[in-house]
């Protein structure tokens, strides 16, 4: 077997179709020198649950934490068993571009000894500002935050440095990085030439597991596990307006507010026919 440069990691948590299309599309642009890494998060769907039990694949890899551990802290669990040189942080609901996207970031990682991390422009972000051309590559560093659809760090300065400890389930890794980059005078920058795209708002995702995630980080003090927040969260104007500042249409808004109120209608049911005569 050839030697391992990149562990891709992915926290599964999504329902199956996304999960699926995420993990094809990385095994289909990266050959034997790279190797998949599974977390186990404990997705609510059974079907889901399933599928991380019984897939098998050579290069694919299924690490189960026992529960949901979290976005982060599930990375950092990949990333203690990774094997590659480069490790990357690949969100179960995003398509990684068909060309030769990991080694197109271990060079720019290579080229630049400055840079602490780098990846792939999210479909939704424009390029701006100056971009550097090379011949597999373009790069575009970023003073703002750099999202983390798809990011990759050398596991070795990752371990030294950008270990995070005291983790909560959602919330925290952009900014975190981002301080740490700065900290230690080092750059970060996008990939402009190799876009990904998510698939987190289409009919194959769920839109209250989305919305709860999107709550867990802004609405700290009603912080619970899914099942219990579906059944008591109430959408008022000021989390409609959150939901719009994060890209939400109208027409999603209400269909969250919609599946909201059928599972809470489910949950009030039996204790009005517990109250009948």
């Amino acid at each position: 077997m050839s030697k391992l440069r990149f562990s891709i990691i992915i926290n599964c948590y999504n329902t199956l179709p996304l999960i699926k299309k995420c993990l094809e599309a990385a095994l289909t642009s990266t050959d034997r020198d790279t190797e998949l890494i599974l977390i186990n998060n404990h997705p609510p769907y059974p079907e889901a649950l399933t599928f991380l039990r019984e897939f098998q694949h050579p290069r694919v890899r299924i690490l189960d934490p026992g529960r949901n551990i979290g976005c982060m802290p599930g990375f950092q669990y990949g990333a203690k068993h990774a094997r590659g040189e480069y490790i990357v942080k690949l969100d179960d609901d995003v398509l990684v571009p068909r060309k030769k996207w990991t080694t197109a970031m271990g060079q720019a990682l290579s080229d630049f000894p400055t840079l602490a991390y780098v990846a792939l422009l999210p479909s939704p972000i424009r390029a701006v500002g100056h971009r550097v051309k090379k011949d597999d590559y373009t790069l575009e560093f970023r003073q703002s935050t750099i999202l983390f659809w798809c990011m990759m760090i050398k596991k070795n300065l990752w371990k030294k440095h950008f270990y995070l400890t005291n983790l909560p389930l959602y919330g925290v890794g952009e900014r975190d990085y981002e301080r740490k980059a700065n900290a230690l005078g080092l750059k970060k920058a996008y990939l402009t030439s190799h876009v990904c795209t998510s698939l987190g708002r289409t009919e194959e995702s769920d839109p209250l597991y989305g919305a709860w995630k999107l709550f867990y980080v802004k609405k700290k003090d009603q912080r619970s596990d899914f099942q219990t927040w579906k059944k008591s969260f109430q959408l008022g104007p000021e989390e409609m307006e959150i939901m719009r500042r994060f890209g939400y249409p109208e027409k999603q808004i209400d269909e969250v507010r919609t599946l909201l109120a059928i599972e809470q209608k489910t949950m009030d049911l039996p204790r009005a026919m517990e109250g009948g005569d």
